[in-house]
C-alpha cells in the first residue's frame, strides 16, 4: 500500500518502463475499439464509450481523493485545471450530450496536447504508484476515446472546429491565468515551462512561448484536420 500511495520519483523518460507503459495501455484501448466495433447497435456502442470515458474521469477524481486522504493535496498542483485533467469530463459530456461542438473542440485539445504527453511525459512516479496509473489512463485512453468516436461511431471533424477550439482554449487560459496568480500555481503552464523535458524546451522564454504556442496550436489543429478533409474529398468523389 505504501508503494501505491507514496512518492518514489523513479520514473525516467525514454526508459523501458516508459515504452512498456504506453504499449500496455494502448493495447487495452485497441481491444476496446475492437470490441465496440463488434457491438450490434449504435446505442450499445455509445453506452460502452460512456462507461469508458466516465472511468477516465473517475481516475482523475481519484487522484484528488487519495491526496486529500493522505494529507498531500496541493492546491497549486492538484486541481484539475491542466488540459489533460479537465478533458475527461468535457469528453464524457460531449458523448453524453451528443454535442458536435464540444466533441470537435475536445478532439483537437486531446490530440494536440495529450498525444505529445505520451512521448515527453511529465510523470515522476513509477509503477505501482497511483499517479502512474492515473497518468497513463488519462493520456493514453483519452486518445483511444477520440479514436473510438471516429472509428466506431463515425464522428467527423469539420474545418470550423479549428477556430472554435482555439477560441475555447484562449477563453480557458484567460480564466485560469488569474487563478494561477491567486494560488501561486502554474496550471496550463501559463506562468512557467514544465520542469520536465517537453516540447516547451524548443520555445522561447516566458511570455513569448505562450504566443508561440498559439501558432503551434493552429498548425497542429490544421494538420489534425487534414485526414478528415481528404476523407471527405474521397467520399465526395465516390458519390
Amino acid at each position: 500500500m505504501n508503494s501505491f500511495l507514496f512518492e518514489n520519483n523513479n520514473f525516467k523518460i525514454f526508459s523501458w518502463e516508459h515504452f512498456i507503459s504506453v504499449l500496455i495501455f494502448t493495447l487495452v484501448g485497441i481491444g476496446l475499439i475492437w470490441y465496440g466495433s463488434g457491438l450490434t447497435t449504435e446505442e450499445k456502442k455509445r453506452k460502452l464509450l460512456l462507461y469508458f470515458t466516465f472511468g477516465i474521469f473517475l481516475a482523475q477524481l481519484g487522484k484528488v481523493a487519495i491526496l486529500l486522504s493522505i494529507g498531500e493535496f496541493d492546491i497549486t498542483k492538484d486541481l484539475p485545471f491542466h488540459l489533460c485533467n479537465v478533458a475527461p469530463i468535457i469528453l464524457w459530456l460531449a458523448y453524453y450530450l451528443r454535442s458536435r461542438v464540444l466533441w470537435g473542440v475536445i478532439l483537437l485539445w486531446i490530440m494536440a496536447g495529450t498525444f505529445q504527453a505520451n512521448f515527453t511525459p511529465t510523470l515522476h512516479q513509477s509503477f505501482p504508484h497511483f499517479e502512474w496509473f492515473r497518468y497513463w489512463i488519462i493520456h493514453v485512453w483519452l486518445i483511444i476515446s477520440i479514436l473510438y468516436g471516429v472509428i466506431v461511431l463515425g464522428y467527423r471533424m469539420k474545418a470550423f472546429d479549428i477556430l472554435r477550439s482555439l477560441l475555447f482554449l484562449n477563453v480557458f487560459a484567460i480564466i485560469i491565468y488569474p487563478i494561477n496568480n491567486l494560488l501561486g500555481a502554474n496550471y496550463l503552464f501559463l506562468v512557467a515551462k514544465p520542469e520536465s523535458k517537453t516540447m516547451f524546451d524548443l520555445l522561447g522564454d516566458w511570455p513569448w512561448y505562450i504566443l508561440q504556442l498559439e501558432f503551434v496550436a493552429l498548425l497542429l489543429f490544421s494538420v489534425l484536420y487534414l485526414p478528415f478533409y481528404f476523407y471527405g474529398k474521397m467520399n465526395a468523389k465516390k458519390a
